[in-house]
């Protein structure tokens, strides 16, 4: 049943969400360590790939984990709000309804953090790709899922050169690999919604990718 307070409930979580993905760790560091906008930069994406290129691997890895855990957090509070069992947060429930439950709690949290790191308001609404938070909101969705993703984006990313391919890559497979594992159509759309996120953030690189004039990344470690 909807209730007043449930519905309060529901907005809290989407603010929250919104806020902790406006945190985009990528321009809180570039400020940090070199007291300039990471979007002035290189590629001027707010995102860990443009940290590579101009910080190195260290700040790069380091953004990646900052806006992985923010969506953690997320996902962490919108339980607390919507009291679902913490214990759910990397295990599941035996029943499929409730299997289906706690996995669109995560997905729901999720979207509004990937929304408010790619339109952040702490930073005039221009932050990343939103390929970190999407990593960490699969992550707590289904860890083998993650592990899975992350050793096919690294065999792409090492092949080509190309950290936007394997970025679009993942975001191909991770509606497919929720169809394997779980068989549920909901889920399945609701992967779906977060791969098309990751595509329309990426259509400018889809067009270099197509001409072939995409930017290679280098793993050479900045001075």
């Amino acid at each position: 049943m909807i209730t007043p307070a449930l519905v309060l409930k529901y907005i809290s979580v989407i603010v929250i969400s919104y806020l902790l993905g406006s945190l985009n760790f990528s321009i809180i560091f570039s400020r940090s360590i070199a007291k300039k906008d990471i979007r002035e930069s290189g590629s001027g994406n707010a995102g860990a790939t443009n940290m590579l290129r101009t910080y190195g691997k260290k700040f790069a890895v380091l953004t990646m984990i900052g806006d992985i855990l923010k969506v953690a957090l997320a996902i962490i509070i919108t339980f607390a709000f919507l009291g679902e069992p913490m214990r759910y947060l990397f295990g599941f429930p035996q029943e499929e309804s409730e299997i289906r439950r706690v996995m669109l709690y995560k997905a729901f949290s999720g979207l509004f953090c990937v929304i408010g790191h790619i339109f952040p308001v702490f930073f005039k609404f221009k932050g990343g790709k939103g390929v970190a938070a999407c990593t960490g909101m699969v992550i707590m969705i289904d860890w083998r899922i993650a592990a899975i993703l992350f050793v096919i984006f690294i065999a792409v990313v090492l092949i080509s050169k190309w950290i936007s391919l394997g970025s679009l890559v993942i975001a191909v497979l991770y509606p497919v690999l929720i169809g394997v594992f779980y068989k549920d159509i909901t889920l399945v759309l609701a992967a779906l919604l977060f791969s098309a996120i990751v595509f329309i953030a990426h259509r400018e690189n889809i067009k270099r990718l197509i001409k072939g004039n995409e930017n290679k990344i280098s793993f050479k470690s900045k001075k």
